[in-house]
């Protein structure tokens, strides 16, 4: 893999364990067709395993020409396959076709394009800070323990969206992933878990990478800020693909 085009970095950060896992394939260059996606996994590394070893496959069985059908037949591949498996996994997922992006995720692990001065989160937060997402899941019998959506057990989670962690689909939490497309402009593609969001913005984005000349740059330099500058007490996982 060009380092210049795309670059991955995973570290266990401020967690015992590491519970994340990842995916960035450079299909070609001319034109630029890239999938990637991080799993970030909770509750153990089971289904962000299972989601390393077969969301390729089972993306590139249903893409035709439309990716967003292709994103909604892996996350429900995923999750029909994770039954039995503990925890689960928030998912960013991106597919650069030429100048066409389309971004899935479930969770609160993103995806932003950076171009010049300015960064655009492209995909949704699913966690009870969404008024709608709050909503669904109260409506479906969900309790809220400060930022946990829970179990009549008391057993929680915080995103609201996720593959796998069956349990909870009694009280609302669901595999559906929201989709866009969108062209890209030149910049950099960044997808992470939430390690790097909760102690990073979106809107940071354009000055941290100011110096960045390629993928690889970019990777490490939001590595070190979040790691070493700002301390993030989570895994972290962060992609990235320099897009023209």
């Amino acid at each position: 893999m060009d380092s210049r085009i795309a670059y991955a970095v995973a570290d266990i950060g401020g967690r015992y364990t590491m519970e994340d896992e990842h995916i960035l394939e450079v299909v070609s260059v001319e034109p630029l067709r890239v999938l990637g996606a991080v799993f970030d996994g909770h509750g153990g590394s089971a289904v962000a395993r299972l989601a390393k070893a077969r969301f390729p496959a089972l993306f590139r069985a249903a893409l035709t020409s439309d990716p967003e059908k292709a994103f909604r037949a892996a996350f429900a591949g995923i999750h029909h396959e994770s039954e039995g498996l503990p925890g689960g996994a928030a998912v960013a997922a991106f597919y650069i076709d030429g100048s066409t992006i389309t971004v899935a995720n479930t969770g609160d692990s993103h995806v932003a394009l950076v171009s010049e001065d300015r960064a655009t989160r492209l995909t949704e937060e699913h966690r009870i800070t969404n008024g709608a997402e709050l909503k669904r899941v109260i409506e479906a019998g969900a309790t809220i323990w400060g930022p946990y959506v829970c179990l009549p057990s008391g057993a929680g989670i915080m995103p609201t969206r996720t593959v796998g962690d069956h349990e909870f689909a009694q009280i609302g939490i669901i595999p559906e992933p929201a989709i866009t497309s969108r062209t890209s402009a030149p910049g950099f593609l960044v997808a992470g878990c939430d390690g790097l969001w909760d102690v990073v913005a979106t809107e940071e984005l354009p000055t941290l990478l100011k110096a960045a000349t390629t993928a690889e740059d970019a990777a490490l330099g939001l590595e070190h800020e979040a790691l070493h500058a700002r301390n993030t007490e989570d895994n972290l996982t962060i992609l990235v693909v320099s897009v023209a």
